[in-house]
């Protein structure tokens, strides 16, 4: 068995940013990917064992971290998921004009704003979410962290996890099957050379896209059922 499934029941409303949405026009990822997935299992192996390791941090966490990037990962969506669609009116920092005003030597005395119009999805899950995680010979450390995860996407979109339903497995579940029909939504995951320093946010080295992170297209076995201009409804097949 060098397989796990672990399954979570949804507990808030879900909102994951697409890899090429703007940041005006943020639409949803239907289900975490494997990126969001690798990075919640990162944050979790940092908060649980990096105080033990702080004298030898960075050698201690590329292993980890390769360990973490190597995974593969399947995803089966929930029954049923609706996707919520919100326009918001908001004023928000004006880079430009602050730019402007630095460039000509002026001082305001309040940071400049502009009124702006925002579009955001919200994904409600009807159902539990399932993820497949390996192949790999140390499952029972993967079913620790997973039990340590408690959001995926967005800070604030809860999932509870389910202790009595993991299952370990020789071979993996949830394989894409496009012969039974399919939705595509673009995944994103680590890329095979990527390196915890180019991940991490608060590294000076940027991240390289296509590289570090790579996008490919996944294929969700969900069939949209509905669709109007504030919602679409999609169920498992």
């Amino acid at each position: 068995m060098n397989w796990i499934t672990v399954s979570y029941q949804p507990v808030s409303l879900f909102s994951l940013k697409r890899s090429d949405a703007t940041n005006m026009a943020g639409r949803s990822n239907l289900v975490p990917t494997p990126y969001a997935i690798k990075m919640a299992l990162l944050r979790a192996t940092i908060e649980r064992e990096a105080a033990n390791h702080h004298q030898e941090f960075q050698k201690w966490i590329e292993a980890k971290f390769r360990w973490i990037r190597d995974l593969q990962i399947y995803i089966q969506p929930p029954e049923r998921l609706a996707v919520n669609r919100n326009g918001y009116k908001l004023r928000y920092y004006d880079q430009s004009t602050n730019k402007a005003d630095r460039k000509a030597g002026k001082n305001r005395a309040t940071v400049a704003l502009q009124d702006g119009f925002v579009f955001r999805e919200w994904v409600h899950f009807d159902g539990i979410l399932r993820i497949c995680c390996g192949p790999g010979d140390d499952l029972f450390q993967l079913e620790e962290l997973f039990a340590q995860i408690n959001y995926f996407g967005k800070r604030g979109c809860f999932f509870q996890y389910l202790p009595d339903r993991t299952e370990r497995t020789s071979q993996p579940q949830f394989q894409p099957n496009p012969e039974s029909g399919f939705t595509v939504q673009p995944m994103d995951d680590f890329g095979k050379k990527a390196t915890f320093d180019r991940i991490n946010p608060f590294s000076q080295t940027q991240a390289k896209e296509n590289s570090d992170r790579v996008i490919s297209s996944g294929l969700l076995p969900l069939r949209l059922v509905a669709s109007t201009a504030r919602y679409d409804f999609y169920e498992r097949l």
